[in-house]
């Protein structure tokens, strides 16, 4: 692999800089006045080894220095894309061994869609968010029981003039779409959030019995035990608005029609994060016709996912980190992609509607939210760990940053009161039945069972 030694040739290309002294990609690159990827401050938190795998672990993330591995990756990552990837040539290994050392074959990642490769590219991606940056090499592993491993990060490595060019064309298609305004008009909405039934036995009702797989409302499709069939999660599938009050009607309009699909069994529904020990479940929200990068990723976790931990129920902090971690998010045939790392805010309409509203609100405005406490790493394991008191202080912040936005005016009706109850100290109730906040049946007003 040759390495680039000529770094006034592409310096001279769109005023990018991107090789530093040594001949190898910059650690930090600067776009324009506007746009750093790869903060420097960043750079510097995780050139500490110990703070580097602190990070990753938090996050969930396995990180193996010693020990034996079936296959060696080196994926080069930029933003939410795979540029290359490489494969050792032979199976079995020591982590010992410098990748120098070994011999590698370049995996043609549009064509090679087996799971272990698409699982690999994943992981690389989350490393590198999870670590604050926009691009990295990222050197891991397949070890024992299919575990993917990571064992080096490197955000200045050396790269061949082939390479170069994919990161410089990667660094001007970013910089050309930072330019791109979204319209509110064309931006749609979409959501999937998930309940479970209890009965009044204490166990779980399978939601597959009662629900199709497909449908407004519906089964997910994980499983209860062997039986693939048995599917205990509901959920709630309307559809897409660029309207975010139509939105919420919608979701009304599908639990109503779940409601009546169950009228007859005595049971509670349950929504946030745990409310079922062992069954997590989610919010996800889907934006149809955008891209995702990690700037627009930053600010859903930091003004969206930060503040909505405030009022969870303590029992949610178990569906971290394997769910729940900060900056996942899943591509769509949609033409958008589904952020997957809120729990399930089905706990009440206030929060339906300010979670749906805010949403909107930070993809319209993300490029003009400036806070990002969640870079530190000491606040990201906070997080995991569900230490409100450590974000007092910066829920205030970004909650006032949000209300500064010259659109706020057009979200205010569903975010004053989403915001005060942030602010108000209070945790919602997992083992409530949410229905009552909804006023569905049994609990709207003049109902009366069969």
């Amino acid at each position: 692999m040759r390495a680039v030694t000529l770094r006034d040739e592409y310096e001279k290309k769109q005023g990018l800089s991107l090789l530093d002294e040594h001949g190898k990609l910059s650690a930090t690159t600067q776009l324009n006045e506007h746009i750093t990827l790869n903060p420097a401050q960043q750079v510097e938190r995780v050139a500490d080894e110990a703070t580097k795998k602190r990070v990753l672990r938090a996050h969930g993330i396995l990180v193996q220095d010693r020990g034996f591995i079936i296959r060696q990756y080196i994926v080069y990552v930029c933003q939410t894309k795979v540029l290359f990837m490489y494969c050792s040539k032979s199976d079995g290994q020591w982590l010992q061994k410098r990748p120098a050392q070994v011999s590698y074959q370049r995996v043609p990642i549009t064509a090679d869609k087996s799971k272990e490769v698409q699982n690999v590219q994943n992981m690389s991606i989350r490393a590198v968010y999870a670590l604050g940056l926009d691009y990295a090499v990222v050197i891991c592993g397949i070890a024992s029981g299919k575990n993917i491993v990571i064992r080096k990060v490197n955000p200045s490595p050396k790269l061949s003039s082939t390479m170069l060019d994919a990161y410089e064309k990667a660094f001007k298609q970013h910089k050309e779409k930072s330019r791109t305004t979204i319209s509110a008009n064309e931006l749609m909405i979409g959501a999937d959030p998930e309940f479970v039934m209890r009965s009044q036995t204490g166990n779980i009702i399978l939601a597959s019995k009662y629900f199709p797989l497909r449908g407004k409302v519906g089964c997910d499709a994980i499983w209860l035990g062997q039986n693939r069939s048995h599917k205990p999660l509901v959920e709630v599938r309307p559809r897409p608005s660029t309207d975010p009050q139509i939105l919420v009607e919608r979701i009304y309009h599908c639990l109503s029609y779940a409601a009546r699909k169950v009228a007859h069994i005595p049971c509670s529904w349950l929504a946030g994060a745990m409310p079922f020990s062992g069954f997590p479940i989610g919010g996800h929200i889907h934006f149809s016709g955008i891209e995702p990068n990690f700037e627009m990723l930053r600010a859903l976790d930091n003004y969206l996912t930060l503040p909505l931990m405030m009022v969870e129920d303590q029992k949610g902090i178990s569906r971290r980190p394997k769910y729940g971690y900060l900056g996942d998010y899943r591509i769509k045939n949609h033409g958008g992609f589904e952020y997957r790392t809120p729990p399930s805010w089905l706990v009440s309409p206030t929060l339906t509607k300010g979670v749906i509203a805010v949403a909107k609100l930070i993809i319209l405005n993300y490029r003009k939210l400036t806070l990002n406490p969640l870079s530190n790493p000491d606040l990201q394991i906070a997080y995991y760990k569900g230490e409100k008191d450590s974000f007092r202080f910066w829920t205030s912040l970004l909650i006032q940053e949000l209300k500064d936005l010259d659109d706020y005016s057009q979200y205010e009706k569903y975010l004053d009161p989403y915001f005060e109850y942030l602010q108000s100290g209070k945790s919602w109730d997992e083992s409530r039945d949410f229905r009552r906040a909804w006023r569905l049946p049994p609990y709207r007003e003049g109902y009366k069972r069969n």
